[in-house]
């Protein structure tokens, strides 16, 4: 069986709309059945919680014992104790990456904050996520539109840093042109649109830095699976292998 990494999976509950697959038990079992090999995954509470590490160790506690689950810490950098707790993710329950949201957690990625959060990941040799968008724009609730961070801000940071990986979560199409410019910047599919997905992502970005993601359960698995099949007579087969799996674990590993 071919291996599949997700590396942009959630789960939780989220106030604005109903997630099926929103525990650890239901959403292994539906990845599993789409053909998953392991996911990365973050807490959906924790983009909301004043304090992320509410909504991280129960999560992380609840998939501790289960190789299929790879913890992805969202924190929030702007709180006093992040570090202390970015800390305690890696030492207990062996976290292997943090993801930031900047435009949930009321701060710019040119935030000095921001380079903090990046020094962290490069003292633990680990991938910093930045989470672009969580939901379509045209979805949001009506009292909480919330704007994406900046594709343009993201290349920035990941080229003032360039000994740290970077992953680019929820980015669309048109952000890509922009991701590209940093060399240490990865991008996930999961909201690239496109009749070729594949194709323009790898054009944009390079065959070794693309890579599967889901954004799972907010989006149907089966439609981002389908990503990986449009197209791709026009890229190499050891290329697809790569978005599929090799590409996350270089991410992960370095």
């Amino acid at each position: 069986m071919q291996q599949l990494i997700d590396a942009s999976v959630f789960c939780g509950c989220w106030p604005f709309r109903p997630l099926r697959f929103r525990t650890p038990t239901l959403l292994k079992e539906r990845l599993r059945k789409g053909g998953v090999s392991q996911v990365w995954v973050s807490a959906v509470e924790a983009i909301l919680y004043p304090d992320p590490l509410e909504a991280n160790e129960p999560l992380f506690e609840a998939i501790r014992s289960d190789d299929f689950f790879v913890p992805v810490a969202i924190t929030d950098p702007t709180l006093a104790s992040w570090r202390e707790d970015a800390g305690f993710y890696l030492e207990k329950f062996g976290c292997k990456a943090l993801k930031l949201v900047p435009n949930y957690h009321g701060y710019e990625v040119e935030d000095y904050c921001v380079d903090d959060a990046a020094a962290f990941a490069r003292e633990a040799d680990m991938p910093l996520c930045v989470q672009i968008r969580v939901m379509d724009e045209r979805a949001h609730h009506p009292l909480m539109k919330v704007p994406p961070v900046p594709a343009g801000q993201i290349a920035t940071l990941a080229r003032r840093h360039p000994d740290v990986r970077f992953l680019a979560c929820g980015a669309y199409r048109g952000d890509l042109s922009e991701l590209s410019k940093a060399p240490n910047l990865w991008v996930e599919i999961s909201l690239v649109e496109g009749a070729q997905t594949i194709v323009e992502a790898v054009q944009s970005m390079g065959p070794r830095r693309v890579v599967f993601g889901s954004h799972s359960p907010f989006l149907y698995l089966r439609a981002t699976l389908a990503k990986l099949e449009a197209g791709t007579g026009e890229v190499a087969p050891e290329v697809v292998e790569a978005v599929r799996a090799a590409n996350a674990r270089e991410l992960m590993d370095g």
